[in-house]
């Protein structure tokens, strides 16, 4: 059994960062802040940290990275298609903010089953908002990123997007079991059977 901790960051954007615990051991999703509360999180439950996995490379779902990774001395996956925006504030959407690379040497993530540490996920692609778009599955818990949010999906106009891509994305969320839990990059959490019923652009394709 895990227990999955949101931490949303507090700034325009309003991402979600996701802290997965099971037996003494932390995953880290999306960490797009520096806020303590992450390491607040983590510390409390005195856990060790087997890995940080992005869903995707945009600027508010990696602005943590390089301080957790100094701090953890873990791990960071992400899909390489992806791995360009890490050190490109115009690729990660930083350049209209305040610009942001991240130092840290991500390892590739892969469709299908992985294991990070402890803990045993299976990768999903899901271009579209960005060419290396993945969600992440665990138990029944699907981490979407911005593939996929409540009555919505994310955008395609930034650096990697593409329509096409996000409509072959939204038909195979269409085959996803209705029973499994949605944790979105940004926005409240909902389910599979939920968007199948209200979300516009999934009864669109």
């Amino acid at each position: 059994m895990i227990e999955i901790v949101p931490v949303i960051v507090d700034h325009e954007f309003a991402c979600n960062c996701y802290l997965i615990f099971q037996q003494g051991h932390a995953l880290i999703i999306d960490p797009g802040t520096k806020n303590h509360r992450i390491a607040d999180e983590i510390e409390k439950r005195h856990a060790q940290v087997d890995g940080i996995v992005l869903t995707h490379g945009h600027f508010d779902h990696i602005a943590g990275v390089d301080r957790l990774v100094k701090r953890y001395h873990c791990p960071l996956y992400l899909h390489e298609a992806d791995m360009a925006m890490l050190r490109d504030p115009y690729l990660n959407y930083s350049i209209a903010a305040n610009p942001l690379t991240v130092q840290a040497k991500a390892e590739k993530l892969g469709a299908g089953e992985q294991q990070v540490g402890t803990f045993h996920i299976t990768v999903i692609d899901a271009p579209g908002h960005s060419e290396g778009s993945v969600m992440i599955l665990i138990e029944d818990h699907l981490f979407s990123g911005d593939a996929l949010f409540q009555m919505g999906i994310g955008r395609t106009d930034l650096p990697g997007g593409s329509n096409s891509k996000m409509i072959q994305t939204l038909r195979m969320i269409k085959t996803l079991q209705p029973a499994w839990h949605v944790y979105p990059g940004h926005g409240p959490f909902t389910t599979i059977e939920q968007e199948l019923l209200y979300n516009p652009y999934l009864a669109q394709v």
